[in-house]
């Protein structure tokens, strides 16, 4: 068990393998339980991955050329969430605060950042729905 020094607010560090019960009456898939050999809920552990994935990007940005827009500009990591279908993980992109934003609300849209992804790790149906302008 880790313990924080009094007046520490940061969150503890958890080893636990997280399970979480998908099946009523302890938990859904849309709403799962409690983890059940810690006792954490579905919603803290997701807060606490959501504060380290900003922390890396934050703490990585640098000052360089933004790998869509090609200007000179404070970037940010991007890495598109890995899909079933990749073979391996989706490598690291460079890019501005606006493009990063571009890119997450086309892969929170459609599953992937642009027609270059797409077409390198896309199904053939999702492709052909891509040349038709359905994603």
């Amino acid at each position: 068990m880790t313990t924080t020094p009094r007046g520490d607010h940061r969150p503890k560090v958890s080893l636990c393998k997280h399970s979480f019960p998908l099946q009523p009456p302890h938990g859904s898939i849309f709403n799962p339980g409690d983890c059940d050999r810690c006792g954490t809920s579905w919603s803290i552990v997701q807060a606490e991955l959501d504060r380290q994935e900003n922390a890396l990007r934050l703490d990585t940005a640098h000052e360089a050329v933004c790998a869509w827009c090609s200007q000179r500009r404070i970037v940010f990591r991007y890495v598109r969430e890995q899909q079933p279908w990749d073979e391996q993980e989706p490598p690291v992109i460079w890019l501005c605060a606006r493009d990063w934003s571009r890119a997450r609300e086309n892969e929170e849209e459609t599953g992937f950042i642009d027609f270059n992804d797409l077409f390198d790790r896309g199904t053939d149906e999702q492709l052909a729905a891509g040349l038709r302008g359905a994603l």
